[in-house]
């Protein structure tokens, strides 16, 4: 029999100090647990203690270049001047510490700006940027930054492949509010779900008020060592303007200055290419400014007609269609979602909402868990919630809304591969809330199709191109949300012998058409020959089987 293991046995000396040891504690405990209850609080350690800067550098950031096959920037914040303030990098090595990188292979870059914040805390935050320049595709480097005296920790960054590779990025609607509560939970566990992500994408609202040192150092706090490592594309929400933008932004933030060309949207509309997809940051809060919403306009449109790129991903900050109260974004909607429809955009990322909605225009839809439009989502991080308002935005605006959450923390974990993009959204606690994935051909054809459950792989699914025939015409039906090359085998059903649970003999549901395979999008277009056995005035329909659906078409009436 195997026992459980038996705690070690006290002997006679070992009991009796472990019975005055365990009294003592019992005193002790009464006696300082009763004063500690009556006890005044704490007080509350001063944010500008806690935020305060040092010549040590903190709030390090990875910001991506318009090559970042070839480089890379970083920024930070430290006491240092713009004559000190400069960062080392080499090819990662296998240690240091003790080991010493041979001669010659850690370089040095002075910074390329420093400059000096005013805060709310009664002192200047200084940041620094730096750029490393001639790297490797595809290589992973380590890098500090500091004064030549006072340094980070060394910390690896990995560049850009030279042409598509696959890869990981995560999206965040707004933190906002709850920084150094709620928020640090959700970037965690979406890096510890994809710690191989390449990128991290901010819809706005990263902070609550624009120019509070206090909250940009939460923000910095809540992903601590991940923003050093992983590349950020963040535009900015309406809580990061305030009289103007925030004075923090372009310090922090050193974004591609290769926008519209307006002084305002300097380093807050921007594009970068990554790997093969297209990444596009608008600024939405300017939509009372004829001027600048049309420079975004036309600039938008110019990158979206010429784009190598087989996917694009667009981020503003004031959503298409609004899921909560009463908001409405008529410019943005009626400037920018034809461009996106007309030239294929895969995923438009917002914000604002501090709530979750995904969804499409209505025209797109194609069956119950497919379409082949632009996929746009609202998501929120923060710990800050709105009630949702039924749709009524998208629905008014030939839209519907096919997931929504309320009263939720979300990240999303997007994986980028050849012919697909994967999109997940998950709670805070790790759990699953929607997800799709977006196929696409060599020919720029496209299906979103919805993470399959047993309510939409089931029904009435086919769509034929006519409801009323007769013996030997031809029936064109179409299908979709199959894995590609999904073996389908096609019927040509009585209703009558379905509704009874029965079919043909030898357990066949019905007349046998053939077995398909679904294409690269992942669905089967079939002409379909009427069978010359069907009875006039019966009622027919098409099923298609396969190991992941069992959908049919419409009633489908014989005349003649």
């Amino acid at each position: 029999m195997n026992n459980p293991r038996k705690p070690w046995p006290f002997g006679p000396r070992q009991a009796k100090l472990a019975a005055i040891g365990t009294g003592a504690l019992l005193i002790t405990g009464f006696a300082f647990g009763g004063a500690a209850v009556g006890a005044a609080a704490p007080p509350v350690y001063p944010a500008a203690q806690v935020h305060k800067p040092s010549p040590i550098p903190d709030r390090m950031i990875l910001i991506p270049t318009t090559t970042p096959a070839t480089s890379q920037r970083v920024s930070w914040r430290a006491e240092a001047t713009a004559d000190t303030a400069q960062a080392e990098f080499l090819e990662a090595p296998r240690a240091l510490g003790q080991v010493t990188p041979a001669a010659g292979a850690v370089k040095t870059v002075r910074a390329l700006a420093s400059t000096p914040v005013n805060t709310t805390l009664g002192y200047a935050s200084t940041y620094h940027t730096a750029e490393f320049t001639d790297l490797k595709p595809e290589t992973r480097y380590t890098y500090r930054v500091g004064d030549g005296t006072n340094w980070s920790a060394w910390t690896d960054f990995t560049t850009a492949a030279a042409g598509f590779e696959p890869f990981s990025f995560i999206y965040y609607g707004d933190a906002q509010n709850y920084l150094d509560s709620a928020v640090p939970r959700v970037f965690r566990q979406a890096f510890g779900d994809r710690p191989q992500a390449k990128m991290i994408v901010n819809a706005g609202d990263l902070i609550d008020s624009a120019n509070s040192e206090e909250q940009w150092g939460q923000w910095f706090k809540a992903a601590g060592f991940i923003d050093g490592q992983v590349n950020n594309v963040s535009i900015p929400g309406n809580h990061e303007y305030s009289g103007g933008l925030s004075t923090f932004w372009r310090p922090q933030f050193p974004y591609p200055d290769n926008g519209p060309g307006n002084a305002e949207l300097k380093q807050t509309a921007y594009t970068l290419d990554y790997q093969g997809v297209r990444f596009i940051g608008l600024d939405t809060n300017h939509q009372s400014n004829a001027t600048l919403m049309a420079a975004q306009t036309s600039w938008l449109e110019g990158l979206l007609k010429d784009n190598p790129n087989k996917w694009t991903v667009v981020t503003f900050h004031h959503p298409v269609y609004s899921t909560t109260g009463t908001r409405n974004n008529p410019n943005v909607r009626t400037q920018w979602a034809p461009l996106f429809e007309k030239y294929g955009v895969d995923l438009v990322l917002q914000g604002h909402d501090h709530s979750y909605g995904r969804g499409n225009q209505m025209a797109a839809r194609k069956s119950t868990s497919v379409h082949n439009g632009v996929a746009y989502v609202v998501s929120v991080s923060g710990g800050k919630m709105y009630t949702l308002n039924g749709g009524e935005n998208w629905t008014g605006n030939g839209a519907e809304v096919r997931s929504t959450s309320q009263n939720t923390q979300l990240y999303q974990l997007i994986d980028v591969a050849g012919d697909s993009i994967t999109f997940e959204a998950r709670y805070a606690n790790g759990e699953h809330h929607d997800g799709f994935v977006i196929r696409k051909n060599a020919k720029g054809e496209r299906t979103v199709n919805d993470i399959r459950t047993p309510e939409n792989t089931v029904g009435a699914q086919v769509t034929v191109d006519k409801t009323t025939v007769r013996r030997l015409d031809q029936v064109k039906a179409a299908a979709y949300g199959y894995d590609p090359g999904e073996k389908v085998t096609v019927w040509w059903r009585d209703q009558n012998d379905a509704a009874n649970g029965g079919g043909r003999p030898g357990g066949r549901p019905g007349t046998l058409i053939g077995e398909v395979s679904a294409d690269e999008l992942g669905r089967v277009l079939q002409t379909i020959s009427v069978p010359a056995g069907v009875k006039a005035g019966s009622t027919y329909e098409v099923l298609m089987e396969s190991r992941n659906q069992k959908i049919t078409s419409p009633a489908i009436s014989v005349t003649q």
